[in-house]
Parts: C-alpha cells; structure tokens; sequence
C-alpha cells in the first residue's frame, strides 16, 4: 500500500519543482520526500528522527496547530498525512482552516471513520474519525479497503483553487498509471 500510497501523493501533488511544502504531524515522513519538492518543512509533536535521514535537518518538533498559527511563511502545498486522527474533531478542523489560510493547496490521508479511537494523552493515538463528508469543497479519493490487515479503508482529500480541474487532472494521471 506504500507504493499505491506515493502513486497518488505524486497525483495529487502535481508539479513541485521549484515548490515548497509543510508536512505537518508528519511522524517519520516515509515517503514526503520522494514527491520533488524543492523546499521541505517537517512538522511534528514529538522529536523524531525522519525515516530519510538527510531530511532531519528540515524537521521542527512542534505542535502543528501552534507552528501554523505562528508560521509567517507559506507554503505551495501542506500535507497532513496520518496525523489529522491524533486530534479532537475542533482541533482536527481548526488544523484544516490553518492549512487553507497558509498554503495554495491542502492534503490530507487518514483512516476511513472511526479507527481505533481511545481517550488517553498519547499523542500517537487516534482521538478522532474522520469521513469525506466532513470536507465540503474538497476532492477525495476513498480506497475502502486501503489496510486490509486492519479490516479499515482510508481516504485522501485535497483542496486548491480550482479543484474541479485540479480533480480531473488528478483522476486522469492515475487512470494512466494504476
């Protein structure tokens, strides 16, 4: 799924050449650099080392939420990848409303639904479900059965000017390659 997973990142991403990106709640980032971007931000919580270690010298331990509302810079693209879960639902749309005010187009990947949701402080616990509903104005991409291991699906959303274009271009380019 890992590979799939790059495929439609690389998708949606478009051109990145030149571009600069945010991963935010990006835990170990296994495969945000492998989408050309010239210009990387991690974003994490907790201190981690990047599963690329050239990229560690682009990682911020911080809270995203914090980091976004103090960032002064934008971003071409900011991604929120497995990470918009580990927030409470206010929290997890406030993230969104940050990601459209500092960036021209917003990714996020996570679990379809209410996957493995607990009530402790862990920060690598799910503290939310999330649906394609929930984005109004957002394309998606939902694949039902994306971790069959895990019996649960998961879906990509993003979000950019002219998202209906954007959404045909997407569509067309992984009808070419998947």
């Amino acid at each position: 799924s890992g590979e799939l997973y790059l495929q439609i990142m690389k998708a949606i991403c478009g051109e990145t050449k030149g571009k600069r990106m945010a991963d935010l709640m990006c835990h170990k980032a296994p495969y945000t650099s492998q989408l050309g971007f010239e210009r990387r931000t991690y974003v994490d919580i907790q201190d981690r080392l990047l599963d690329s270690e050239e990229e560690n010298e682009n990682f911020i331990c911080a809270d995203a939420i914090i980091f976004l509302s103090a960032e002064e810079a934008w971003f071409d693209v900011t991604i929120c990848s497995d990470g918009i879960e580990h927030l409470s639902n206010p929290d997890g749309d406030k993230l969104k409303s940050l990601m459209l005010l500092k960036s021209n187009k917003q990714i996020i990947f996570t679990p379809l639904g209410e996957y493995m949701i607990t009530n402790d402080n862990n920060p690598d616990s799910h503290r939310s479900g999330w649906y394609p509903k929930y984005f109004e104005g957002w394309a998606s991409i939902v694949l039902p059965n994306f971790h069959p291991s895990l019996n649960t699906g998961a879906f990509f959303v993003w979000h950019c000017d002219d998202i209906q274009k954007d959404f045909e271009r997407v569509k067309n380019e992984l009808n070419s390659i998947i």
